[in-house]
């Protein structure tokens, strides 16, 4: 049972994981890709910041970059960086309904616990895309503009041949 923030902060790392070595994934690309807003996406990044999971890089061609290893940390401790696990809470209700309710809640989280414990965040880290928001990122101090396109204008070459330009007839 994933929050939305543990859901987002595991998208968020593994799409910073599966940039290239050499590439910075800026903060305005993945709120594109994950569809929330950028504050919202910072307080994730600061979580996987002070986890060890990512490392930022300030400044033009900044952005986040994964320093952990792909076959190190497991989905959960990635998951419990966003989402502290917690003891499920007991109801002071005593009935036997309550009871088994809080039996089953309580085996399902651990299930879920092991399960993902034993899995790999290498497993989710897919290939990188060229997309038009990778293209975002700034990978290099210099990132110049295009130029725009020549264009050549639509004009007369000169006063004489004004008349032949707009059509005119002589009076």
């Amino acid at each position: 049972m994933l929050s939305k923030r543990a859901s987002i902060g595991l998208k968020v790392v593994t799409t910073i994981a599966s940039a290239p070595s050499h590439r910075t994934v800026t903060a305005d690309s993945l709120a594109s890709i994950t569809g929330v807003s950028l504050s919202y996406i910072e307080g994730i990044l600061k979580d996987a910041r002070e986890f060890g999971l990512i490392q930022s890089t300030r400044g033009p061609g900044g952005g986040y970059q994964s320093i952990a290893s792909l076959r190190g940390p497991s989905v959960w401790s990635v998951i419990e960086c966003f989402n502290p696990s917690k003891p499920l809470a007991h109801n002071v209700h005593k009935s036997k309904e309550w009871q088994a309710t809080n039996t089953i809640k309580e085996e399902v989280f651990q299930l879920e616990k092991v399960f993902l414990e034993k899995l790999s965040i290498s497993h989710f880290v897919p290939e990188w895309v060229e997309s038009d928001l990778s293209k975002q990122t700034k990978s290099m101090a210099m990132n110049f503009k295009l130029l725009p396109k020549k264009t050549t204008p639509v004009a007369p070459n000169s006063v004489f041949d004004l008349s032949n330009f707009l059509n005119l007839q002589p009076a």
